[in-house]
């Protein structure tokens, strides 16, 4: 069941935007401002007006954090009707699920792991000590900068 009452705790500049629903919007507006609920409250509003189904809403955010409280924040105002609302998240979760979805056209398995930075550190380390390096002549952090030059170069393994 939709909770009807998301439009009532809007100023009126938030609810003009939460209001148009023609054509994309861009929310520019500083912190603490209520751009999470703008956002919340429109991407409710588009699908309780059925002006899109929950699966053809993207939204980007920032952090996991955001995405979730975002998750939560339409979840509370539409119950059910936001079941399919799978592609909200971070640039690299959506870009994750994307590569996921396409694996193979970008010659991955889709079940493949992505890797931070500590992940990375560790991995240089462990190869290092099998090969007898001494990670206190050669930094993990300092290869792994290296290595992140390389790539942005466009530079490859086999080179």
């Amino acid at each position: 069941m939709i909770n009807s009452d998301y439009l009532d705790n809007l100023n009126k500049a938030q609810k003009e935007a939460v209001l148009q629903l023609d054509g994309p919007l861009l929310i520019v507006a500083g912190a603490g401002s209520g751009k999470t609920k703008v956002l919340t409250s429109r991407i409710a509003h588009i699908i309780k007006e059925k002006k899109a189904f929950p699966n053809q809403i993207l939204s980007v955010t920032f952090t996991n954090k955001a995405a979730k409280e975002m998750q939560i924040r339409v979840s509370k105002i539409l119950g059910s009707a936001a079941i399919g609302l799978s592609w909200l998240g971070t640039f690299h979760s959506i870009c994750a699920k994307l590569l996921r979805k396409h694996a193979s056209a970008a010659n991955l398995n889709s079940n493949f792991t992505i890797i931070d930075t500590d992940d990375q550190i560790r991995l240089i380390k462990n190869i290092c000590k099998a090969e007898n390096i001494d990670v206190k002549q050669l930094a993990p952090r300092y290869v792994l900068a290296i290595i992140d030059k390389w790539k942005n170069k466009g530079h490859y393994p086999s080179e």
